[in-house]
């Protein structure tokens, strides 16, 4: 696998471009295709890691954003 810095812009790129096919113009729009992005990614964890394994990893997900909040629009 690449290094946590190539994959992280490897991520950024991929929703990037998955957001503009979706067609996506709205922070609403964005929610929900994020949310399903999200949904299908804990689908595949779960698929070959097992059910376990997928919560933790949403958990794990849901603490860090729950602490470390970003500003509506973009980036600190």
């Amino acid at each position: 696998m690449k290094t946590p810095a190539e994959v992280d812009q490897i991520a950024e790129n991929v929703i990037a471009s998955y957001c503009s096919s979706a067609g996506i113009e709205t922070p609403d729009d964005l929610r929900k295709a994020c949310e399903l992005l999200i949904s299908k990614a804990a689908r595949a964890i779960e698929k070959y890691n097992g059910h376990t394994k997928s919560v933790e990893v949403l958990r794990r997900t849901m603490d860090y954003v729950a602490t470390n909040p970003m500003p509506v629009g973009g980036v600190q």
